[in-house]
């Protein structure tokens, strides 16, 4: 179902776009006119041909259009020909007749590129891009996006370039490229950024939160859909925030979290219901049925299954009546209405048979309405020509020789001849700079994975030469004492002896804690570590932790305090978490000194919980806590009872807390001690803390 919003979202953000370059078209300043009494009655037509558009008549606005547009042919106004014909292909485009559409835009960027109106070339290429894109022609969208893009450089126009980044990117989201869709996304965005144009803004965070949802990280395009909510709100933009609440609780229903789907589908469907949207309604309604289905509440599945039925058959969606029309059944079918089923599951084969047909029909149709463009596609030159051979014929036909017939006939296969050169001249260097600029597109690809490539193995050496260096002491230690050991047992005491066992213990220990850092750390870099995040409530993963290191506390006499929240559940691996908390624990006791206390404390909020882990240990410089994380810089300290380290474990611990979507980081002064803090995606809380 999410398929069908976001083409809703895209239609009605082109739309939207389309809409304002529009409007702004009454404000192009057109070539000045030579007036005279033609031209005066063709501007008044003109005028009210506005005014009827303005009031939403549009049949009556295209009328006059009309009007004005055979009027100007027949005096050879160019400016005025070419503003009527662009009028008149808005009208067919707002009417949904987007071949129609397309005919006259190609009529009228031929004359505005004659009058070098570069400005509106551009809106006029862009809108061509458009109509294709809605006829599903791809590979002409995109050649007419280019052709646009390039002319709004050429005017260094940014607000025209940003939009044509979003259409390109819409164009490459719609076949599941969501790489390239990406990038173009975030072009749009860092020149909207620039412009400070909060619209703009607004529709590249929707864009990227559902491609960054597509590419699997969930919880990062969630993220992005509360950007764009936050500056639509800003803006008033109802509609636009009810699209991506729809989105946020479709995003939920895919993870599983049922609640919070059905909190943000009601959120949406309220605003749906303000605004008067029915196409989003529909798919509430829809998303409701599906929801319900999978909450094994079949009755509901069949009330909203209907409602988005109703809806969709009024408003003409194929798409969501055929949706419907399964929920419905499979709902039936699971209340055992076995003959209530087989009838909603018929209607569903009937209408998906007659949408593959109308599929057929509409190519067929799409076809010779291509052929008839080729065919009409004319230059101003011509129309006059044509226009004017029609009023000579009127006045004195007998008048017309053969000569200048065949002298014009003559002239125009000429035309014609030049105009195939010319247009196959054109199409090749537009394909050939679409090519150069996707090889530029992948050769930047393959340079970024290039270098990313070369830092992680320098990062895997500088790992292994790390490894290497602190496992030869602590090996080294235990050859060393159990020689001695075993070549003078009978000369030691038993205090002697059992020092020895005990210099041997920690170092086994110490080498037992590098292996299993080195061993977690080569699987996660060889993909073999799954991530799996499930529900867990992290006051008692601290407590597992604290158990499985009291003895290296007690040795110091150190205590420490589990003051984290109960019923408090995060989203997360529960061998990542453990290893976070294993080693920023043991990294406290290291440093703390002897009676020394370590305070372990949760916050949160709606999206993530923070762990503080504090001690009253040795504290550090800002000079270390700058390289604390970074495995290049590792620096490896002595504990306060002598305790070796290798820095790693931190290292590791940075990398997990990333991997959940957090970030961990440290707050230290020298002789005071430390609190490393990090977060992690939380679930819920109860309520009883939300004063806290």
């Amino acid at each position: 179902m999410k398929k069908q919003v976001i083409l809703l979202l895209i239609i009605l953000l082109a739309f939207i776009g389309n809409s304002q370059n529009i409007e702004s078209g009454n404000n192009l300043i057109e070539p000045p006119i030579e007036v005279s009494i033609d031209t005066f009655k063709i501007s008044k037509t003109i005028k009210i041909a506005k005014d009827y558009y303005k009031n939403n008549k549009l049949d009556s606005s295209y009328y006059h259009y009309n009007t004005a547009l055979e009027k100007a042919i027949s005096i050879n106004s160019k400016p005025q020909i070419a503003e009527c014909l662009y009028w008149i292909a808005v009208y067919f485009e707002l009417t949904n007749k987007y071949q129609q559409a397309i005919s006259y835009y190609l009529k009228a960027s031929v004359a505005y590129e004659e009058l070098n109106n570069i400005e509106k070339l551009a809106i006029i290429e862009n809108y061509i891009g458009y109509n294709y894109f809605i006829l599903n022609l791809d590979d002409k969208a995109i050649e007419y996006y280019f052709k646009s893009l390039k002319s709004y450089n050429s005017i260094s126009d940014d607000d025209g370039v940003a939009l044509n980044y979003i259409d390109i990117g819409n164009l490459y989201y719609n076949q599941e490229n969501y790489t390239f869709a990406k990038r173009y996304f975030e072009d749009a965005l860092a020149i909207y950024l620039e412009l400070d144009d909060k619209s703009g803004i607004a529709v590249c965070y929707t864009n990227l939160a559902n491609v960054i949802s597509d590419l699997g990280n969930i919880p990062e395009g969630i993220e992005y859909f509360f950007k764009s909510i936050e500056i639509e709100e800003e803006l008033n933009d109802e509609a636009g925030i009810a699209v991506n609440y729809n989105n946020i609780g479709d995003n939920y229903l895919k993870q599983g979290d049922y609640e919070k789907a059905d909190n943000y589908f009601t959120k949406s469907l309220k605003i749906a219901k303000k605004v008067e949207d029915k196409g989003l309604m529909a798919i509430l309604y829809l998303n409701y049925s599906e929801l319900n289905n999978k909450l094994n509440a079949y009755n509901k599945a069949v009330f909203y299954g209907k409602q988005s039925l109703n809806i969709s058959r009024k408003i003409g969606d194929l798409d969501i009546e055929l949706e419907a029309l399964k929920n419905i059944s499979l709902a039936y079918e699971k209340l055992g209405s076995t003959a209530k089923a087989l009838s909603f599951i018929k209607k569903h084969e009937t209408l998906n048979d007659s949408l593959i047909k109308i599929d057929r029909n509409k190519k067929v149709q799409l076809f010779n309405a291509l052929n008839e463009l080729e065919k009409s596609n004319f230059t101003i030159d011509e129309l006059s020509t044509k226009s004017k051979i029609a009023q000579l014929k009127y006045e004195n036909e007998k008048k017309i020789s053969y000569v200048l017939i065949i002298a014009m006939l003559v002239f125009a296969v000429l035309i014609v001849i030049l105009i195939y050169q010319q247009t196959s001249i054109k199409k090749a260097y537009n394909l050939l700079e679409f090519k150069n600029h996707q090889i530029k597109r992948m050769n930047d690809e393959i340079r970024i994975q290039t270098d990313n490539l070369k830092k992680l193995n320098n990062t895997k050496d500088k790992f292994f030469s790390i490894i290497a260096h602190d496992l030869k002491n602590p090996f080294n230690s235990i050859k060393g004492f159990t020689e001695l050991l075993i070549e003078n047992m009978g000369n030691y005491d038993e205090e002697k002896r059992l020092k020895f066992l005990k210099i041997i213990k920690g170092s086994t220990s110490k080498a037992s804690s590098l292996l299993n850092n080195l061993l977690i750390w080569a699987n996660s870099q060889s993909g073999n570590l799954n991530f799996n995040p499930k529900r867990i409530e992290i006051v008692k993963q601290v407590s597992d932790v604290i158990s499985l290191l009291e003895i290296q506390a007690i040795n110091k006499e150190i205590k420490i305090y589990n003051n984290v929240h109960h019923n408090l559940y995060v989203n997360a691996d529960e061998n990542m978490l453990n290893t976070i908390l294993r080693n920023l624990i043991s990294n406290a006791i290291k440093f703390c000194n002897q009676q020394g206390s370590i305070n372990i404390i949760s916050t949160f909020d709606a999206n993530f919980i923070e762990i503080s882990i504090k001690d009253n240990g040795v504290g550090m410089s800002k000079e270390t806590i700058d390289n604390l994380f970074d495995i290049e810089n590792k620096t490896s300290r002595i504990g306060t009872a002598n305790e070796q380290g290798s820095g790693l474990g931190l290292f590791l611990c940075k990398e997990f807390v990333e991997k959940h979507g957090g970030k961990i980081w440290v707050e230290s002064i020298v002789n005071e001690g430390s609190i490393f803090k990090f977060t992690i995606p939380i679930i819920n809380a109860i309520e009883e803390f939300e004063n806290d």
